[in-house]
């Protein structure tokens, strides 16, 4: 498994406590994100690297499980806040979690949404002094790259111009 972890500003998350951590702006935030390649059978590793990194959010793509299944899986103290899955093709999908002390809103983006074309999660983190919006995003390499192009450019211009949102329409 390859994985990148990110890190802003913000500490990582103690498991034993809640919001406090998020209170001091001089403290780091950790994003861990895999390109899992199927995470069925591979939750206990993940825990793993989970348990030693102690990332606020965890981004997964191409984690290839079924609506149901993804509903049904849980990583300790970890809230699964947005997914996508496939329904025609097999594999694929992405999805975020967030650590549970984080409150946090999920952009809706199944209408963009295009199996193969654009795989896409998004969330927004409501910490103390600042909501940050973090995304996670799968194309096949197979996929329609200007349907990627054209429908990535309008999310990104929806996500910059907020006074725009209709917070109804994406399902905050």
């Amino acid at each position: 498994m390859v994985a990148q972890l990110l890190i802003f500003k913000l500490n990582p998350p103690s498991y034993n406590k809640v919001n406090s951590d998020f209170k001091d702006s001089s403290k780091n935030l950790k994003v861990y994100h895999q390109n899992i390649r199927g995470l069925r059978g591979k939750l206990s590793q993940l825990s793993n690297i989970l348990n030693s990194e102690l990332s606020h959010i965890i981004c997964i793509t191409q984690h290839h499980l079924k609506d149901f299944e993804m509903d049904m899986t849980t990583i300790e103290y970890y809230k699964l806040c947005t997914k996508f899955c496939r329904h025609q093709y097999k594999n694929g999908g992405a999805c975020i979690f967030v650590h549970e002390s984080i409150d946090f809103d999920s952009i809706s983006t199944n209408h963009i949404c295009k199996e193969k074309d654009l795989e896409i999660c998004a969330v927004i983190l409501n910490l103390p002094m600042i909501k940050i919006v973090f995304i996670t995003i799968y194309k096949q390499p197979t996929g329609n790259y200007n349907y990627f192009l054209r429908k990535l450019d309008s999310f990104f211009k929806f996500i910059i111009y907020p006074k725009k949102w209709n917070l109804s329409s994406v399902g905050i």
